[in-house]
């Protein structure tokens, strides 16, 4: 079973390794199709319309090991990826979980409703919230 941990305010490239510099990159190529570095999806400069504001990091473990890394950013989108990788494998979209592979969608769905992650209105809720509680 999946869970969301770590939870983390991420402001500033300095808080961030090599791999997750990347990660937050092609977060923001993901979000608007633009191509920028990861010093100014997070810069500071009140006028940067490329920066990705509200952002956080979180870890998704199983079983005490790291699985994916999920950032939240713009308050309603996100990118998910392999542990240590710039493999993205999910992505939050208005909210709501998109994933090509059923088996990780419904992993990370489950971990997203035990979290609180994601909000009640969304059309997967219900059945994320059914495999959280263990019903078929």
């Amino acid at each position: 079973m999946a869970d969301f941990t770590n939870r983390r305010r991420i402001t500033s490239v300095a808080q961030l390794n090599s791999t997750q510099r990347e990660q937050i990159a092609l977060c923001g190529a993901a979000y608007d199709d633009e191509h920028l570095p990861a010093d100014r999806r997070l810069s500071s400069d009140p006028d940067d319309e490329s920066v990705l504001s509200f952002c956080e990091l979180w870890d998704v473990v199983a079983d005490g090991s790291p699985l994916y890394e999920a950032w939240f950013y713009q308050s309603d989108s996100g990118s998910i990826f392999l542990a240590g990788t710039t493999e993205m494998v999910a992505q939050i979209i208005q909210c709501g979980l998109e994933c090509a592979d059923g088996e990780r969608e419904l992993e990370l769905g489950t971990a997203m409703v035990r979290a609180g992650l994601l909000p009640p209105g969304d059309s997967e809720f219900e059945r994320f919230r059914r495999a959280a509680d263990g019903a078929p």
